[in-house]
């Protein structure tokens, strides 16, 4: 559970940091609220997509006896 949090919050960061930087790119006045709110729910989606998506992937590349490994 907490490796989703911790991509999750990492996801929402860097989305920020991308919108604070294409801001100025799209010639809007500046970063406001709207933008903000928009980054983190585009932040929250990825974060949850990319955490399913490495465990299933690191899944089938490596056989062990952990839980993630019964994910065919």
């Amino acid at each position: 559970m907490g490796r989703y949090i911790v991509t999750i919050v990492w996801s929402v960061i860097y989305m920020l940091v991308v919108g604070f930087i294409a801001g100025p790119l799209t010639q809007s006045a500046s970063f406001n609220v709207t933008d903000m709110r928009n980054c983190v729910i585009v932040g929250v989606i990825f974060g949850i997509l990319f955490s399913a998506i490495i465990a299933t992937i690191t899944a089938h590349t490596k056989k062990d006896n952990s839980k993630y490994s019964k994910l065919k």
